[in-house]
């Protein structure tokens, strides 16, 4: 681009001449543009690969167990709760013991599917990079 507007390697623009100026102007302008399509390309590329990760996400089973597999629940790497079973023994136990007994498996569930989504996110939007950001 630079030879096409008339400045070889090493050449310096000559500032009392507009032309000259304008032009350094437009490749400048044409560079940030071709920027901005690369940007955008990039975007798109990962736009794609998240589309593709929710698929797999909804698809990924965690399944976590408390109380010695008294309490199993089944939740999906989207996070959604997809089953919770109960021995039937163990609603014999404390009241007190089953309650937390039950909101531990929840919140264990809940921590694994949001530490598995966050980093396979993390995966995919690691390749793209803001200029100026990094």
């Amino acid at each position: 681009m630079r030879r096409y507007l008339g400045l070889e390697a090493g050449q310096k623009k000559n500032s009392d001449n507009p032309s000259t100026v304008f032009q350094l102007e437009a490749l400048n302008t044409f560079q940030t543009m071709a920027g901005v399509g690369k940007l955008l390309k990039q975007a798109q590329k990962m736009q794609r690969q998240i589309e593709t990760l929710q698929g797999q996400m909804e698809a990924k089973v965690i399944d976590v167990a408390a109380g010695g597999g008294a309490v199993k629940v089944k939740i999906n790497g989207a996070g959604k709760f997809l089953s919770l079973e109960i021995d039937p023994e163990f609603l014999k136990e404390d009241a007190k013991v089953v309650s937390e007994t039950l909101l531990g498996a929840v919140q264990d569930a809940a921590k694994q599917a949001k530490e598995h989504h966050d980093g396979e996110m993390q995966r995919v939007t690691a390749a793209f990079q803001m200029p100026g950001m990094m």
